[in-house]
């Protein structure tokens, strides 16, 4: 089947309901574009999942509370279009804003939780901008599964807790991290660093992946240590740096340890680039 692609609502509703889509298992896999191999890892999950698959470009100015990193962020339509065809999904959906957001919308996400530590400590409203965009989506399309990646830990949780609190009756499907040959998680952002930046860079998860639980026990000076080893290897400006709980995202608490899993999560900028990573730690 060739690849199809929306870029308004009419022809979006008109494919949905064609025969060939209406009553299928229908897989969504969201994406603001520049598509990479982390992407692909979601398609790919979704092409072996669901009968449909259909991905979504739309950068969405809601989860930017910074013009400029909006402005600057990466616009490859047509080579987006081309590798996601040759992968065959399906339908490829790319709305404009005024699609999205209308002149007279007003209706947005309000989050209680999650959306206040890690990266919406100093990214305000960037969640509920980004839980305001999928359950538009989650509404227009209408998929049984969609498909998240590790990378954007807290974004995960928070869109599970959305379909949990909406009952929304429908599968998230979370996807492991991908990574470069040496350790940099794949990232849109990527492209925008320096040569330099991206050797710094590599060495974020050379040295945080080895880590376990014993390392942290006992251990009040533990993150400060981490962090200098991390300054000396040229990773220096770094937003946050800790250890949460991997389901409920609480700091970790040595006293309430016990049974739990826990993951590292890291945010650092290089120049004007912010990457984030997180890795679980073993037991």
């Amino acid at each position: 089947m060739t690849t199809l692609i929306a870029r308004n609502l009419k022809t979006l509703n008109n494919i949905l309901t064609d025969y060939k889509f209406r009553e299928k298992n229908i897989g969504l896999v969201p994406t603001m574009g520049a598509i990479h191999r982390g992407h692909l890892a979601l398609v790919n999950k979704s092409l072996k999942s669901t009968e449909k698959t259909i991905v979504t470009i739309f950068v969405n100015p809601m989860q930017f509370n910074n013009k400029e990193d909006f402005n600057n962020y990466p616009d490859s339509i047509k080579e987006d279009i081309a590798i996601l065809t040759k992968k065959k999904v399906d339908l490829i959906f790319i709305p404009k804003k005024e699609e999205i957001y209308p002149s007279d919308f007003s209706t947005f996400v309000h989050l209680k939780k999650f959306d206040d530590i890690l990266c919406g400590k100093n990214r305000k409203n960037h969640f509920a901008g980004v839980a305001t965009v999928v359950l538009k989506l989650f509404s227009l399309i209408k998929p049984q599964h969609a498909f998240f990646g590790e990378k954007d830990y807290q974004q995960l949780i928070i869109i599970k807790k959305l379909v949990s609190d909406f009952n929304l009756g429908m599968k998230i499907h979370s996807v492991k991290t991908v990574r470069d040959s040496k350790g940099l998680a794949l990232s849109s952002r990527n492209n925008l660093l320096s040569e330099s930046q991206k050797e710094k860079a590599s060495k974020i998860n050379n040295i945080l992946k080895n880590l376990s639980v014993k390392n942290i026990i006992g251990k009040k000076k533990f993150l400060g240590k981490l962090e200098k080893k991390l300054s000396i290897n040229g990773v220096k400006n770094i937003e946050y740096l800790e250890v949460r709980d991997d389901k409920s995202l609480e700091l970790y608490d040595e006293k309430k340890s016990l049974g739990k899993s826990y993951r590292i999560f890291i945010a650092v900028k290089f120049g004007k680039i912010r990457l984030i990573d997180n890795l679980r730690i073993s037991k």
